[in-house]
């Protein structure tokens, strides 16, 4: 029996400026430009893929589970748009290891579809370039498309592209507060869409998002600690009230969210040191330098109890 077998891995990331709408559905074409941090190996899928003309469908193993359901369904999808794109006529068995909780607002769809991307095409023997790669993890999830990159990104059309690499200003770091793990009731996909048809918050921040961005890439550029604190807080913020303003509304952030970005503040009170941005779900992102890593996480757990952070 003839099999065909490859492993990657990739690291989530975290948006500074949130991707949220599509322009296209199927082809997962974003509303606006989005800017992000590539994490690190503590937050990453790892990802084998085996294709074989023996298998008679497609295989999902997540976290040492077997999944049968929507994951699964997403997954065949996305290895249909391979096997269509590269006439590829193998089923193929696919197992996937989080190193960080799934499925609740920390992006493990991105760095699982970036690692089956690049894990896929890898068995296959195909030798395809960065923003090819880019493109093609993006039909499994939109921020895949990011992660196939270190360091920080941008994203605006069918690729995603790499505007400077990690070393560019590696003692930025993403203290990530986990206040729930469990899975949260309404992907993003599905608020993403309730999102773009009934909210008029929404439509407002479509025609300020692109300045933001422009910001957000001066301050990556220029090192400038500050301004990317506050401009990705205030992202943050609009983000979240653009949920609230969705009919029927889409809440994410609990009780212990809004006590995190209380900390925030008190803790910017001097100097700003830190900045948070939620994704879809509670848990907070504290973007902050190398030097406060220790000081903002000692912090949070003081404030709040019953919380585990990971470094990324």
């Amino acid at each position: 029996m003839q099999t065909k077998k490859a492993t990657a891995s990739a690291s989530s990331n975290i948006a500074f400026i949130k991707y949220w709408g599509k322009k296209d559905e199927e082809k997962i074409i974003p509303m606006n430009t989005s800017v992000s941090m590539t994490l690190r190996d503590s937050v990453s899928t790892t990802t084998t893929v085996t294709f074989s003309s023996q298998f008679p469908k497609d295989t999902l193993v997540l976290n040492g589970k077997k999944e049968v359901g929507k994951k699964l369904e997403k997954v065949s999808q996305f290895l249909d748009v391979i096997r269509k794109k590269f006439a590829v006529h193998e089923h193929a068995a696919v197992e996937s290891q989080n190193s960080f909780p799934t499925g609740c607002g920390m992006a493990s769809s991105a760095s699982g579809f970036a690692a089956l991307a690049m894990a896929s095409v890898e068995a296959l023997g195909i030798a395809i370039g960065k923003k090819e790669l880019s493109a093609l993890a993006r039909r499994g999830s939109g921020s895949a498309c990011r992660s196939v990159y270190t360091g920080f990104v941008t994203w605006s059309g069918s690729f995603a592209e790499q505007i400077y690499e990690k070393s560019h200003w590696p003692e930025l770091r993403d203290v990530i507060v986990v206040i729930d793990a469990e899975e949260k009731k309404m992907s993003s996909r599905d608020a993403m869409k309730r999102t773009v048809e009934t909210s008029g918050a929404y439509k407002k921040r479509l025609t300020v998002v692109d300045d933001r961005v422009e910001v957000v890439k001066q301050a990556i550029g220029q090192k400038d600690f500050p301004l990317l604190a506050k401009t990705i807080m205030e992202d943050s913020d609009e983000f979240h009230a653009c949920l609230k303003d969705t009919k029927p509304s889409v809440t994410y952030l609990t009780e212990k969210s809004y006590k995190i970005i209380d900390a925030v503040r008190r803790m910017n009170t001097d100097q700003v040191i830190v900045g948070y941005t939620f994704d879809a779900g509670p848990n907070a992102h504290l973007i902050t330098l190398e030097e406060h890593v220790e000081s903002v996480a000692q912090n949070i757990k003081e404030c709040i109890g019953g919380v585990s952070i990971i470094i990324g």
